[in-house]
């Protein structure tokens, strides 16, 4: 009994520092989109990790992906089966920007460092150059520095497998096949790191 009531005050506590972090994105006057930064959604403990370099199109609060998130969950659940409920979606840049920078990325950085740190994924999926750069700023050299679509590697406890810009699937058919084909990888890698 004592065990769960741990568990449930560490899980409230996680949720807290998630809705911290949350408004301390929304208040951010850093950069020049700055006031209309978005942070992640789902929740503390979620096992994946969806990070997108920047909002997608029709992002709001509680969807940062925006319509690019309705198209992966009707392709994974819809017609895969999955089961994607728990998923947390972030990006890297917290606010649409015409042109990204180096300063911009290393500005977001933070919030994605704790970001991912409150989640805990065992999972990230990360999604373009720009959500890779941001990645290595936030967390460091043992991240690639020019992973390619297909690769991983693991810090602590956490896989990253390097995906295509979710931005092309729409776009581009020869680069939405391997994005799928990449993303067919989440189940394999999800079981491998489960298993005791």
């Amino acid at each position: 009994m004592h065990g769960d009531s741990v568990n449930r005050s560490i899980r409230e506590k996680l949720h807290a520092d998630l809705r911290a972090l949350s408004t301390a994105v929304a208040g951010c006057r850093s950069c020049p989109g700055g006031g209309k930064g978005i942070a992640g959604a789902g929740d503390a403990g979620a096992d994946l990790f969806l990070l997108a370099g920047m909002p997608g199109p029709g992002a709001a609060a509680g969807n940062p992906w925006g319509n690019w998130r309705g198209q992966l969950l009707a392709k994974v659940c819809g017609e895969w089966g999955w089961d994607a409920e728990g998923a947390y979606f972030s990006t890297a840049l917290r606010c649409r920007l015409p042109k990204v920078t180096r300063r911009e990325v290393r500005r977001c950085a933070p919030f994605l460092a704790d970001e991912i740190f409150l989640v805990g994924p065992r999972l990230v999926v990360v999604s373009g150059k720009v959500a890779a750069v941001a990645l290595r700023e936030a967390l460091g050299g043992e991240i690639p520095d020019n992973p390619r679509a297909g690769d991983t590697c693991s810090l602590y406890a956490t896989t990253f497998l390097f995906e295509l810009d979710v931005a092309r699937v729409e776009k581009e058919k020869d680069a939405a096949e391997t994005f799928w084909h990449i993303l067919r990888r989440v189940e394999e890698i999800l079981a491998v790191r489960a298993a005791p």
